[in-house]
């Protein structure tokens, strides 16, 4: 499993919401992505992309 941090707030955004759609095998993030509306998986998105 590839780092979060090293992803692209899109593909972290995307990755989320394909959970949240049921698009991607269950994991425990189906479960989690589905209490987050798709601002709030993008605003997560960005802030794990961001540089520290």
């Amino acid at each position: 499993m590839p780092a979060l941090a090293s992803q692209p707030a899109g593909a972290i955004a995307e990755a989320m919401l394909a959970y949240k759609a049921g698009e991607r095998s269950p994991t425990v993030m189906d479960r989690i992505a589905r209490g987050f509306t798709e601002a709030e998986i993008r605003a997560i998105a960005a802030w794990v992309a961001a540089p520290r």
